[in-house]
């Protein structure tokens, strides 16, 4: 065996990994703002990208036995995938007139919105993807060439290298590419990598051919090693039984993965890298699995048993996580890192990822090798095998993100579907069991038996069905608790305080105390006072209503409000006292959508455009706050329409604050600064510079309104909330860069709540 030439293989093929992640974060990321931030949006995109690579795998597994020199093609491959690479991100900014202009043609609902996101996802992604899925089988029919005796056992080492690549690229885009380099230079990062790739294994034939012994004596016939479990009389029988198997397999591992996402995300700090650090974790777990299992295909080649034995341990890994999120509340940062900083929040959600997903994802990764072991009867065959063994399980893993996020969370709650998943790996292990003995005994049903029993008890005794990321258990003042296809959130209502709380995915959202209350009432009230002669405006980010209300209460004609989670606007009518009851307005249009989304569907313009978004560093609202984003906003205005945003400068630097601020005097050059105490601030843009003369007609406006001020507390106060005018916010932005959709990275850090007030009262002063 020339093993250098197998390790530059190898080492080849875990690069295309590195740069897959790569491509499918910054691809979700772009299209994200082409299509919207939404799980609809989201889910277009994952399918276009994993059906693409389904068809690669399968396609290029029926050419395999024409090709003579695989690693030319896999080299091929990557210089294709790099070609197209540098293309999609312009491609995918092209297509937005295009996708706007279709989707404004009608009042859309989700299914037909989401079937145009998905066929313009498959116009865009799906080329790369199928070239990017090729790589496999290619890789796998080269080794199954070069090195027939080895060739079933380097299955394992090679997806395990494959899918730690994955996660070395997932983690290097999150924390490393989004933070320090534009789109287009992440996208070059690798595009470099693909072309390493195609260095390596140009290398590796090349060294190979150096190497070469007499041709009789280095390819001699393959031998034909046949699994005790693929006889060739039930051969494709058994083999389409078993690739069905290894689908639903796929479905369970990716219902498992949404579900496991969306509790983890309730745990973490829900930035722009969370998401991508469960995935990195998870894909850690496969590498580890597959490799475990190369050392048990070396020693001996597995049964159906082996499969069997895999699923109903699954099943178990499933059952535990349930006990395992219950605890996790008593797990904090504190505890295991002491204070705060960002490096240590990262390292925290790497360990809540690897606590709940590392057993459950290596018994996952220790199947791949497995199946593929099962279904090829002929080593020489491997490449084929090994391409339709990938695509079977992603076809059910496309299956599993559907399913889960639309019908099983909704319909089941998280632990319900947790326990729904882990039942369907208990009955795919059940199946597959008995097929291996003719009669069972103690020994043969000891574990099916103790996974039944387990399953049993899981039901029966099950922790509390209601995650909150910070407590164990509800407690008396839940008043709402709903896990949706987007969102979970919950209410608490404390009568006695007369305070209530959301919490959507473990974050504070719509506290009731007297500072937020202000805030939500100031961006409510303003902008008719400043704008009495509206007659339509927009809310995006509807969150419970209280600045909605608000601004209902001045009696604009139409109203449109936004937002993404279809719980939030259902847990408005908790707060029907503070938001004025406003669900029951025949003035106000609701909508379940993304912001930026939704401004590319409306045909209309607005007087009045408000946006109440979650913080910047969360990772359903970074986009609201680009330069893109207030274009198109400003689009979207009518020549004498105003726009109000609210901006926190909690978790925030100073320097991210002032970069925003210049962003929206850039495209808003009469912007000011309202400032309502805490750390709540609000960017006012008007059509014509706004000074003391305006301020005085809105304080007059003000005083003949009995609601708003009351709800303003007078006059003098809503004066002092004026903080800085369109001359002193430039000074105070200063000269630097802007927020681009090309580069934003907004991370949580220490809050600096002190030293940006104190700057906004001497920049006020001064």
């Amino acid at each position: 065996m020339s093993r250098i030439a197998w390790v530059l293989g190898a080492l080849a093929f875990a690069l295309t990994g590195v740069s897959t992640l790569v491509y499918e974060l910054l691809w979700i990321r772009q299209a994200s703002l082409v299509f919207g931030v939404s799980v609809y949006a989201y889910a277009a995109v994952v399918i276009a990208f994993l059906g693409g690579g389904a068809l690669g795998n399968w396609l290029f597994s029926l050419v395999l036995p024409w090709i003579r020199q695989p690693l030319w093609l896999f080299a091929l491959l990557q210089i294709a995938i790099a070609g197209l690479a540098l293309q999609t991100p312009a491609w995918l900014q092209g297509i937005r007139p295009l996708y706007a202009s279709l989707a404004q043609q009608g009042n859309w609902v989700v299914s037909p919105l989401l079937g145009l996101r998905l066929s313009l996802s498959i116009l865009i992604l799906v080329p790369s993807a199928l070239l990017m899925g090729g790589t496999l089988p290619v890789i796998m029919h080269w080794t199954a060439q070069a090195y027939p005796a080895q060739a079933r056992a380097a299955v394992g080492r090679l997806y395990a290298l494959e899918t730690l690549g994955a996660a070395v690229g997932a983690t290097l885009t999150a924390l490393v590419l989004l933070r320090h380099l534009p789109v287009m230079q992440a996208v070059t990062v690798a595009v470099g990598v693909n072309l390493l790739a195609c260095g390596l294994a140009v290398a590796a034939h090349m060294w190979r051919r150096r190497m070469a012994v007499p041709r009789a004596a280095r390819n001699p016939a393959p031998k034909a090693v046949r699994s005790p479990e693929c006889h060739p009389r039930a051969g494709p029988w058994r083999i389409h039984q078993l690739l069905a198997a290894y689908a639903l397999s796929g479905f369970i591992a990716l219902g498992y993965q949404v579900t496991w996402s969306r509790i983890l995300a309730i745990f973490t700090l829900d930035a722009v890298f969370s998401f991508a650090i469960v995935l990195s974790t998870f894909l850690a777990g496969l590498s580890i699995g597959s490799a475990l299992a190369t050392r048990h295909i070396r020693q001996r080649l597995p049964t159906l048993r082996t499969f069997a034995r895999l699923q109903l341990l699954l099943a178990l890994g499933g059952i535990g996580t349930l006990y395992l999120f219950y605890g996790l509340p008593l797990l904090s940062l504190e505890d295991v890192f002491g204070s705060y900083t960002l490096t240590r929040a990262i390292l925290f959600e790497f360990l809540l990822g690897a606590l709940i997903l590392l057993l459950p994802t290596c018994l996952m990764g220790y199947l791949f090798p497995v199946i593929v072991n099962l279904v090829t009867r002929e080593t020489a065959r491997l490449g084929a095998r090994s391409g339709q063994t990938s695509a079977a399980n992603t076809a059910g893993a496309i299956l599993g993100i559907l399913v889960t996020t639309f019908l099983f969370v909704p319909w089941l709650g998280l632990q319900g579907t947790l326990l729904l998943l882990a039942g369907g790996s208990l009955l795919l292990g059940l199946l597959a069991w008995p097929l291996r003995v003719s009669a069972l005994t103690w020994s043969d049903s000891r574990l099916p038996g103790g996974v039944v029993l387990c399953l049993v008890l899981a039901i029966l005794f099950r922790p509390p069905p209601v995650y909150l990321g910070f407590r164990q258990d509800p407690g008396e003042h839940l008043i709402y608790y709903e896990e949706g296809v987007e969102t979970t959130v919950a209410v608490f209502h404390v009568p006695d305080q007369n305070y209530k709380v959301s919490f959507v995915d473990g974050r504070i959202e719509v506290p009731t105390d007297a500072v937020s209350m202000r805030a939500f009432r100031t961006l409510g009230h303003l902008p008719p006072l400043v704008h009495p002669q509206a007659e339509r405006a927009l809310m995006l980010s509807f969150g419970n209503g209280i600045a909605t209300g608000s601004l209902e209460t001045h009696g604009v004609p139409f109203i449109e409000a936004v937002d993404l989670s279809r719980e939030m606007l259902e847990a408005a009518a908790h707060y029907w006292e503070e938001n004025y009851n406003v669900l029951r307005s025949p003035r106000l249009t609701l909508h379940v959508e993304d912001g930026r989304n939704f401004l590319l569907q409306t045909p209309y313009r607005y007087d009045i455009i408000t946006t109440d978004a979650t913080h910047p560093a969360n990772t359903s609202s970074w986009a609201l706050f680009t330069d893109e984003f207030y274009g198109q906003v400003a689009e979207r205005l009518t020549p004498t329409g105003v726009f109000f945003q609210w901006l926190p400068f909690h978790s925030m630097t100073p320097s991210d604050y002032r970069k925003i601020l210049r962003t929206f005097q850039r495209t808003f050059p009469h912007a000011s600064l309202w400032y309502t105490g805490g750390s709540h601030s609000l960017l006012m843009a008007t059509p014509r510079p706004f000074d003391q003369a305006e301020l005085d007609q809105v304080l007059e406006r003000l005083v003949q309104h009995p609601t708003a001020h009351a709800d303003l507390e007078g006059a003098s106060r809503v004066q002092d909330y004026f903080a800085l005018d369109a001359a002193r916010l430039q000074t105070f932005a200063g000269e630097g860069p802007i927020v681009t959709d090309q580069q934003v990275f907004f991370a949580p850090t220490t809050d600096h709540v002190q030293a940006i007030s104190l700057a906004l009262l001497a920049a006020r002063q001064g």
